[in-house]
């Protein structure tokens, strides 16, 4: 299943973002975030012109008039549309999660969020995306805040790639020599890289980074 990131300015996700959201939550009603979607709509045309999403029209932009009543699985799709659209970046991003797994975690990831290696963590965030004690897509999405960026920026400039070998992908049985060796090269050159480049722009930039499985 593809696994996005999107990068939000940490000062709008703590100021804007979840307290709209949690609010909205807390009383049961879209009316504490109609700013919020009111100040996304644009964005979110901009979304369906670029990317021919129909004609459908965001729930946020009816939630902006105060057109939808209140309903726990619409708050958690808005919520859905809001990460999306107040992000300032969703970066393609390659990922090789297994190859990875491999090279730098050789045991089973984590089942659970708490325990959460800075691999799994990288890839899925490192807390729960938890808004007035409602939990968003808890096995789906996560996502690091400033600090757990900064900290993972760091984890992944120390790894030295120079070091992984053909023999750390023994573990994937089902691929032959030649397919490992493919792996290899592209969680090396490519993956790796993208990771490490997307963690420390996010931390010089301030921002949040949220994982969503889709």
């Amino acid at each position: 299943m593809p696994l996005y990131f999107l990068l939000h300015d940490a000062g709008r996700f703590r100021r804007e973002v979840r307290p709209a959201l949690s609010e909205a939550w807390r009383r049961r009603s879209f009316e504490p975030c109609r700013a919020l979607c009111a100040a996304l709509a644009p964005a979110a045309a901009d979304f369906a012109a670029r990317y021919h999403t129909g004609a459908d029209e965001p729930l946020l932009a009816r939630a902006a008039r105060g057109d939808v009543p209140f309903d726990r699985d619409l708050w958690r799709l808005l919520v859905g549309e809001a990460l999306l659209y107040a992000a300032t970046a969703v970066p393609e991003v390659p990922t090789a999660v297994d190859a990875l797994r491999c090279l730098l975690a050789p045991s089973h990831a984590p089942a659970r969020r708490e325990e959460f290696d800075d691999l799994a963590r990288v890839h899925y965030g490192s807390r729960d995306l938890v808004f007035a004690g409602a939990y968003y897509r808890p096995e789906s999405a996560g996502y690091s805040d400033a600090d757990d960026v900064g900290r993972l920026a760091g984890w992944l400039q120390g790894v030295d790639v120079t070091r992984w070998r053909l023999s750390d992908l023994s573990g994937m049985a089902e691929f032959d020599d030649g397919e490992r060796a493919e792996e290899l090269e592209f969680a090396r050159d490519v993956a790796f890289p993208a990771l490490r480049d997307l963690y420390r722009q996010a931390r010089d930039a301030g921002q949040v980074v949220v994982c969503e499985i889709v």
